[in-house]
């Protein structure tokens, strides 16, 4: 009997560690990680950047996004499990009316979901979009950082399928045990590549450069660092390591408007004040 298909959506607030939990469980061997499928939608459009329209780690000659060829009917998910072989595909979309949208559109087959809602220390996650965005303010970050949260929250109570929660924290300081208690959920073996991503070859649409530039192994094609994470990535050992830079990144200031605006929600996420 041919086991059942599966798709999984990876939710909570962008630059949680959704990029290495998607590469972590796309280093299954029955497991196909999408990425951000939403940027599908602009395969072969040559008015968006290059880099929201190719494989990231590979660029256009991608040999699963290059030629996708949906046939007639067939939804993404279906289309991507066709042209893998593999049974269950990840997609790491943070935009909620997608993944809703996705959700109607597998409700008329019979395939699994379900829902990782991968959480992250807020402090952390808005020290992160500071370093990217800063011409936005610590409380605007936190501002999206709460209402993202709160949305995801939301979904996970009403999602038509299956639900596990898992810490960014506990995902990058212990790797392992944390990749087996999500195997289980998904009902597959626990693979020792899923710990060690950079072994295998992967065809993410989207996602967080330093973490795929430490994939690959260097920079190119549509993999590309600022000057700062440059010096961050460079240094960085080949494996998964906490990164608890807001510890001594995030200024006073900032923390005091994320504490203001979303210090109480954070009390679900924060991580230990021990941690180093």
């Amino acid at each position: 009997m041919r086991e059942r298909e599966k798709v999984v959506f990876i939710g909570g607030a962008g630059h949680s560690g959704s990029t290495l939990l998607g590469l972590m469980l796309g280093a299954h061997p029955e497991v196909f990680y999408a990425g951000e499928a939403r940027k599908s939608l602009f395969l072969g459009d040559e008015s968006k950047p290059l880099k929201k329209r190719v494989c990231k780690l590979c660029g256009p000659s991608c040999p699963i996004w290059g030629e996708l060829g949906r046939a007639p009917g067939e939804d993404l998910y279906a289309t991507l499990v066709r042209r893998t072989g593999r049974r269950i595909v990840v997609d790491s979309t943070k935009n909620l009316s997608w993944t809703g949208e996705q959700l109607e559109t597998l409700s008329r087959r019979d395939v699994d979901r379900h829902l990782i809602f991968l959480a992250r220390d807020g402090r952390a996650v808005v020290c992160s979009r500071l370093r990217k965005y800063p011409e936005r303010s610590a409380r605007e970050h936190a501002e999206d950082w709460a209402a993202q949260i709160r949305a995801t929250e939301a979904l996970a109570a009403r999602f038509p399928g299956t639900v596990l929660r898992v810490r960014y924290e506990a995902l990058a300081s212990a790797p392992e045990p944390t990749m087996r208690e999500v195997a289980t959920f998904l009902g597959v073996d626990y693979a020792p590549a899923m710990s060690a991503p950079w072994t295998t070859e992967q065809h993410p649409l989207g996602g967080n450069n330093g973490t795929q530039f430490l994939m690959r192994g260097n920079e190119g094609g549509v993999v590309a660092l600022t000057d700062k994470t440059r010096d961050h990535y460079g240094a960085h050992p080949r494996g998964i390591v906490l990164d608890l830079r807001w510890k001594r990144e995030l200024s006073d200031d900032a923390r005091a408007a994320f504490d203001e605006v979303a210090g109480d929600l954070n009390r679900a996420y924060a991580w230990g004040e021990e941690s180093t």
